[in-house]
């Protein structure tokens, strides 16, 4: 798991070099973006988009006409579910936390002026999972898929040339757990992007 790491953090830090010093001969342009995740995990009885984490990376977006476009990113996404404190149960005791190295491509199409729909799929690099009864943290990752493949759709709002706000909603379409309970990652995305 150890190698695995390793060789997905080389791939990203080359790719992003190389990808920056081709850009302008390309015609590539260069995106960083961050926000927060507001995820939960189908199949764990734990409802609710309660848990937060933090979602930040760069890549690359790629004209095809004046109103469509193409991206590729290398993301750091922070997945997971968290049991919520109620009158009916008091006790906070199940917190998963799934950390990912996510790659997404995605299509964008401008159907409004500064208004962008976002289409396209993912591939999640699992690269630590906690599991947290309130007292102690326990190291799940044998417990949990090495990729997860999921789907996503957003939209995106132009505050500059540059600069973006947006929000995607992304689930996995295939089980990332080894038992016998199906798990699924479903997570409301929200933040801001910069193109170089």
């Amino acid at each position: 798991m150890i190698h695995l790491k390793l060789k997905l953090l080389l791939i990203f830090v080359l790719s992003i070099l190389l990808f920056q010093t081709n850009a302008i001969a390309q015609n590539f342009k260069l995106i960083l973006s961050s926000g927060i995740n507001f995820s939960q995990v189908n199949g764990d009885n734990l409802a609710g988009f309660h848990k937060l984490g933090l979602v930040a990376g760069a890549g690359v977006s790629h004209n095809i006409s004046n109103n469509q476009q193409w991206s590729f990113e290398f993301l750091y996404s922070e997945k997971g579910s968290k049991d919520i404190v109620t009158l009916g149960d008091p006790i906070q005791d199940s917190i998963f936390k799934f950390n990912y190295i996510e790659i997404p491509f995605c299509y964008h199409y401008q159907f409004k002026p500064k208004l962008n729909l976002q289409l396209g799929v993912y591939t999640g690099v699992n690269i630590k999972s906690i599991y947290s009864d309130g007292l102690e943290n326990y190291d799940v990752s044998e417990q949990i898929y090495a990729t997860d493949y999921g789907i996503l759709g957003g939209l995106s709002y132009e505050l500059s040339p540059q600069t973006k706000i947006q929000t995607r909603l992304s689930t996995s379409v295939l089980d990332f757990n080894h038992s016998i309970e199906r798990y699924y990652n479903l997570v409301l995305s929200m933040g801001i992007s910069y193109t170089l």
